[in-house]
């Protein structure tokens, strides 16, 4: 894949109403991979300016609205979570501070718009550059985790701006960057195998625990995908630039999984020596057993999100020079059962079931396994991070599963799997395609 083949494949070479609608969904989709890592506020920027373009486009009747039966179910899904969040904020008190909160809901509602945008172009041109973005994107995060520890923090945060979550943009996207191993193209298959290794570096880096904790699973998909697929031989080179990059994934692993375990051992005997000093661990236990309480105490509804953490601190009754200041309780179905009680837990698994819905739904073929592949990967990262940290109502976070379950959304399940080189042989035919 050399920078010619594409920008050809990217770019489109032709002008034209639907030519113009398929080259901006293809340059949205690869910026897009590239800023988890990199620029995760720029996740969100992207998503709403997409949506807004898309609302503005439906409007003036540049595309139709399409959107068949498994996209209308996917949809409701999504919008399901949104009316639970926004109908807990409207019947608990302090509805003015629940204004933030139905802002974030607005992404959501995204897929209504995007995906016939999506659909208006040809299909299967988005993947690549959504695979290859994600890769590119992974090695430049490695590049700029190097810098942060060795010149700000012990921690990486990347351009996510919390160790956190870019434990979970890394490990996620590194996987993603590996579905691209069986490309016939050298290249991508260069930065497949680079991204992978420099994803699992970068969440290594960040110390986040909960993202380690993802990857047996991650892996166990990787090669249920893999396996099916035609890989190419591997050359004595290839083996040998892979045990190095095995050498050193396993000897930063080593180190950083050293240095939280400790970190973890101190704060499991901080437990039972001094149970009055609020450690990384405690905080996540008071959270966790107060958040429960709070939950029992309005089952159904809930206490509305605008009133969660002081509901949950009240609970907690700490003093005053042990007062926390978490903007959630660390696990995203608690937070959500907080929030909207019952109605919330379903909401939040009605949302995480939608990329499944989508990519169960297809018709069988090459299409379908590659997007049930990306489906596992989403949501079981989102769920065991989830489960020790946030997991929705982080504008990057939200982004990132909006956007990747409109994706899944959009794939068609016959359609073949294409390399970039391939996409920059079809593009004259693409844009005579579009232009008819």
């Amino acid at each position: 894949m050399l920078p010619d083949q594409f920008s050809k494949a990217l770019m489109l070479p032709a002008k034209g109403h639907f030519v113009g609608i398929d080259r901006n969904n293809r340059l949205f989709t690869f910026l897009f991979a590239l800023f988890p890592g990199l620029l995760a506020s720029g996740t969100s920027v992207t998503l709403v300016l997409a949506f807004l373009w898309a609302l503005i486009s439906l409007a003036t009747k540049r595309f139709t609205f399409s959107l068949t039966r498994t996209d209308k179910i996917v949809a409701w899904c999504v919008t399901f979570y949104v009316l639970v969040t926004v109908f807990s904020v409207a019947v608990h008190p302090n509805v003015a501070k629940g204004g933030p909160y139905i802002i974030k809901m607005i992404p959501f509602l995204a897929i209504w718009a995007i995906l016939p945008r999506l659909r208006a172009g040809l299909e299967g041109r988005l993947i690549p550059f959504l695979i290859t973005g994600a890769g590119i994107g992974m090695i430049g995060s490695l590049v700029f985790s190097i810098m942060q520890i060795a010149f700000l923090s012990a921690r990486a945060e990347g351009g996510a701006g919390n160790a956190a979550v870019f434990g979970l943009f890394t490990v996620l996207f590194g996987c993603i960057s590996l579905l691209n191993a069986h490309s016939d193209s050298k290249t991508e298959r260069f930065i497949a195998i680079a991204g992978f290794a420099c994803g699992l570096v970068c969440a290594f880096l960040s110390g986040t625990r909960s993202a380690w904790l993802v990857m047996p699973f991650n892996f166990a998909i990787l090669y249920w995908y893999l396996r099916g697929q035609s890989l190419p031989t591997l050359t004595n080179a290839v083996k040998v630039v892979g045990s190095v990059l095995i050498v050193a994934v396993v000897a930063i692993a080593a180190m950083k999984v050293n240095e939280r375990y400790h970190a973890l051992e101190a704060d499991i005997v901080q437990l039972e020596k001094q149970p009055d000093n609020v450690s990384s661990l405690k905080a996540r236990l008071l959270l966790w057993s107060a958040a429960e309480r709070a939950f029992l105490d309005s089952p159904l509804i809930g206490q509305g999100p605008q009133n969660r953490m002081p509901v949950v601190y009240e609970k907690l009754n700490l003093p005053a020079d042990k007062q926390m200041t978490f903007t959630h309780v660390h696990n995203g179905f608690l937070n959500a059962a907080v929030d909207s009680g019952i109605l919330g837990v379903l909401g939040i698994l009605a949302l995480l079931a939608s990329p499944i819905i989508a990519a169960r739904n297809k018709e069988p073929g090459p299409g379908r396994d590659l997007a049930i592949a990306l489906a596992l990967l989403l949501v079981t990262s989102y769920v065991i991070t989830g489960m020790f940290g946030i997991m929705f109502g982080h504008d990057a976070t939200d982004a990132v599963f909006i956007y990747l379950t409109i994706m899944i959304s959009w794939m068609q399940g016959t359609s073949p799997y294409l390399s970039v080189p391939k996409v920059a042989r079809q593009a004259d035919a693409d844009a005579i395609a579009l232009s008819v």
